[in-house]
C-alpha cells in the first residue's frame, strides 16, 4: 500500500495477534510512525493472550492516555494467566470502571475458586447490569452452586437470552432435565445458543434420542449445534450415527473432523482412524493428540516427531500421551528426552504432565528418578500422589507405597478411586490381607467412595495370592458387579499355584460359559489338568483350541538402543542379526540346562514326555531375545 493510515497499521497488528504471531505484530507496532491508544491496546492484548505478562505490563505502564479498555485488557491478562492478586490490585487502582471491568474481575475470582470475594465485588458494584448478573450467574453454574444460581436468577430484575441459557445449563448439570426443558419452553425468545444448550443437556444426561428430536426441530442450525450432536453420538459409542450426520453437514470445521477421529480411536479402529486422519483438510493440536493417543506402540513416537516437523507445538495433551506411551514401551531414552522437552517449553509446573513423568520413570525401572520428580514438584494434587503410590507399588515397595497414604491425607488431599486401587494392589503384591481389607472397607465408610469392579478384583487377587481361595470365591459370588476376565484368570492361577484343582475347574468352566473364546482360560485349565496328570483332559482342552482356531496372542518384547526400538515376537527371524541372536540363545540354553532342577518345570509348562523343556522354551518363545 502506498498510503497507510493508523487504522491500516492497527488492522495489521490485530490480524497478527489473532493468529498468535506476536513477533510480527511487534515489528509492525515498532514500525508505526504514529500510534494511538488502539495500537497500544491491541499490542498489550496480544502479549496478555500469549501469557507474556511482563511485556504486556511494560507496554501498559508506557501508555500515557490510558482508557478503560487498556485497563480492562491488562486486568483480563492477569486473570486469564492465574495472577488474580495482581489483577485485583490493578482493578482497585482504576480511576474509572465500567460494567466490563467489574465482570472481568468477578469472573476471574470465580475461575480461581474465590466465590466469597466474587460475591463481595458484586455487592459493591455501583450498577448491576444484565451483563454483570449474567457473569455472576455463569460463575455459580460453573462452580456447581445450583441453589445460588436459581436464587440469583429468580431475583434478576431483567433477563436476556444469556440468563435463560445459563439457567438451562445449570439444571442440565444438576441432572434436572425436566426443569431445564420447562425453562426452555418458557423462554420468551430462543436463539441457536439456547437450542444448543438444551441439546447438550440431554447429551450430558445420556438422553441422546431426545437430543436428536430437538436437533431436528431447530429452526436454524449453526456448526456448533452440528458438532454438539455429532460429539454426543461419539461419546455414546454410536459412531455410525455420528458419521451419518457428519456426511450431511453443510459445512465442517476441524472440531467436526476431530469428533469422528475420536470415535474411531475410541473403538480401537486405528486403521480407519489413520485413514481419516490423513484425509483431514486441516489439523490442529487436538487432531494430533487424538491420533497419537490411539497408538499404543512406537508409531505414536513417529507421529509425535511428524507433529513437530509440521510446525505444531506440543501441549499438555501431547506430552501426557507421548510420555505415557514411553512408559508403556519402557523406552527410558525417549522418556528422558521428553522430560527435557517438557522443561524447555515451560511445562515443568504442569501437575498432570509431571505426574505422567512419575509413572513413566517407574515403568522404565527408574523409581529413584520417579521419586526425585515427585519431591521436586512445587504443586501437587491427588493425581501426583496417586502416581507416586502406584510407582512404589509397581516396584514391589508396598511399605513405601502405604506410607505415602497418611502423608497425602496430612497434606490436605482427599483420596479417590485410583488412590485405593494403588493401595490395594500394593497389599495384593505383598500379601497384606488385613491391611487390604482395612483400605477396602474404608472406601465407602470414611471416604464415601463406592468400590468399582477393579477394587473387587484387587481383593480377589489379594485373597487368592494368600491362599484364601474359599474366601476369594465367596467374595466373587456376593459381588454386586460383573468382574472383568482378568480377575477370573488371577483366581484360576491362584487355584493352580495353591493346588486347589477342584475350585480351579469350577472357576474356569464358569467363566468359559460367558467367554468361550478366552484363550488364557483354556491354557490355564489345560495346565491344571496336566498338573494332576489328567493328560486326556488336557489334550481335550488343547483340541478345543485347535478346533476353534483359537490362538494365544504372541508374546512380544522390545529393547531401545540408540533411540531406536527393536521388537521381537515368537519364532522371530526378521532381525538382520538373527543368526548371531540365535547363537547367543544356544549358549544361554546350555547355561540354564546345567542349573535346571526337574521340579522347576512343574506348573509352568505341560510335562510332555520326550521334550527338553528348556530347549523348547528358548527355541520357540523368542520374544525374550531382546533381553
Amino acid at each position: 500500500m502506498t498510503h497507510k493510515n493508523v487504522v491500516t497499521w492497527n488492522c495489521m497488528i490485530s490480524g497478527y495477534v489473532r493468529n498468535q504471531r506476536i513477533r510480527d505484530a511487534r515489528e509492525v507496532f515498532d514500525a508505526m510512525p504514529i500510534k494511538n491508544v488502539v495500537s497500544w491496546t491491541a499490542m498489550l492484548s496480544g502479549y496478555a493472550k500469549c501469557g507474556k505478562l511482563e511485556e504486556a505490563r511494560s507496554l501498559f505502564d508506557a501508555i500515557h492516555d490510558r482508557n478503560v479498555v487498556c485497563w480492562n485488557s491488562m486486568i483480563s491478562g492477569y486473570t486469564r494467566n492465574g495472577r488474580i492478586s495482581e489483577a485485583r490490585e490493578l482493578f482497585d487502582e482504576m480511576p474509572v470502571k465500567n460494567s466490563v471491568s467489574w465482570a472481568i474481575i468477578i469472573e476471574g475470582c470465580f475461575c480461581h475458586g474465590f466465590v466469597s470475594e466474587a460475591e463481595k465485588l458484586f455487592d459493591q458494584a455501583p450498577v448491576r447490569s444484565v451483563t454483570l448478573y449474567n457473569t455472576m450467574l455463569a460463575g455459580y453454574v460453573d462452580m456447581g452452586y445450583f441453589e445460588d444460581s436459581h436464587e440469583l436468577f429468580m431475583r434478576m430484575p431483567q433477563r436476556d437470552v444469556a440468563s435463560w441459557t445459563s439457567m438451562i445449563t445449570c439444571f442440565s448439570r444438576a441432572r434436572q432435565m425436566e426443569s431445564a426443558r420447562g425453562l426452555f419452553e418458557e423462554m420468551p425468545e430462543k436463539d441457536v445458543v439456547a437450542w444448543t444448550a438444551i441439546i447438550r443437556g440431554y447429551l450430558h444426561n445420556n438422553q441422546i434420542e431426545e437430543a436428536r428430536k430437538l436437533f431436528n426441530e431447530m429452526p436454524h442450525r449453526d456448526i456448533v449445534a452440528w458438532n454438539s450432536i455429532i460429539g454426543g453420538y461419539v461419546q455414546n459409542g454410536r459412531l455410525e450415527d455420528a458419521l451419518e450426520l457428519f456426511m450431511k453437514m453443510p459445512q465442517r470445521d476441524t472440531v467436526s473432523w476431530n469428533s469422528i477421529l475420536q470415535g474411531y480411536v475410541q473403538q480401537d479402529d486405528i486403521i480407519n482412524a489413520r485413514t481419516f486422519f490423513d484425509q483431514m483438510p486441516r489439523k490442529d493440536e487436538t487432531t494430533w493428540n487424538t491420533m497419537i493417543s490411539g497408538y499404543q506402540c512406537e508409531e505414536a513416537l513417529v507421529l509425535y516427531t511428524q507433529m513437530l516437523q509440521t510446525g505444531f507445538k506440543p501441549d499438555q495433551g501431547t506430552f501426557t500421551s507421548v510420555i505415557s506411551i514411553c512408559g508403556m514401551l519402557a523406552v527410558n531414552g525417549w522418556g528422558r528426552a521428553m522430560h527435557l522437552r517438557v522443561i524447555k517449553v515451560g511445562f515443568e509446573d504442569d501437575v498432570i504432565v509431571i505426574s505422567s513423568l512419575i509413572s513413566m520413570y517407574s515403568k522404565c525401572g527408574s523409581v529413584d528418578d520417579a521419586t526425585l520428580v515427585f519431591e521436586r514438584m512445587i504443586t501437587r494434587d491427588t493425581i501426583a500422589w496417586n502416581a507416586m503410590i502406584v510407582a512404589q507399588t509397581y516396584h514391589g515397595s508396598a511399605v513405601e507405597a502405604l506410607k505415602l497414604f497418611p502423608s497425602m491425607i496430612q497434606a490436605g488431599f482427599e483420596p479417590d478411586h485410583m488412590t485405593f486401587l494403588g493401595l490395594l494392589t500394593a497389599c495384593a503384591h505383598s500379601g497384606l490381607v488385613d491391611e487390604g481389607w482395612k483400605y477396602f472397607k474404608s472406601m465407602e465408610k470414611h471416604w464415601n467412595l463406592i468400590p468399582k469392579p477393579e477394587h473387587f478384583s484387587c481383593m480377589v487377587d489379594l485373597l487368592g495370592r494368600s491362599g484364601l481361595l474359599a474366601e476369594a470365591y465367596e467374595l466373587v459370588k456376593q459381588l454386586p458387579v460383573d468382574l472383568p476376565a482378568y480377575t477370573w484368570e488371577a483366581l484360576l492361577s491362584s487355584c493352580r499355584v495353591h493346588e486347589n484343582f477342584e475350585l480351579g475347574e469350577v472357576v474356569a468352566e464358569k467363566l468359559l460359559r460367558f467367554q468361550p473364546t478366552n484363550v488364557g482360560m483354556y491354557v490355564l485349565l489345560s495346565n491344571i489338568y496336566a498338573a494332576r496328570g489328567m493328560w486326556k483332559d488336557a489334550e481335550y482342552i488343547r483340541a478345543i483350541l485347535k478346533h476353534h482356531r483359537l490362538k494365544k496372542e504372541l508374546a512380544c518384547s522390545w529393547i531401545e538402543m540408540n533411540g531406536q526400538i527393536f521388537q521381537f515376537v515368537c519364532n522371530d527371524k526378521s532381525h538382520p542379526q538373527t543368526e548371531d541372536i540365535y547363537k547367543r540363545l544356544v549358549g544361554l540354553s546350555v547355561i540354564i540346562e546345567e542349573s535346571w532342577a526337574d521340579e522347576s518345570a512343574s506348573g509352568l509348562f505341560m510335562e510332555m514326555p520326550g521334550k527338553d523343556v528348556v530347549a523348547w522354551n528358548l527355541g520357540c518363545n523368542n520374544s525374550g531375545i531382546s533381553a
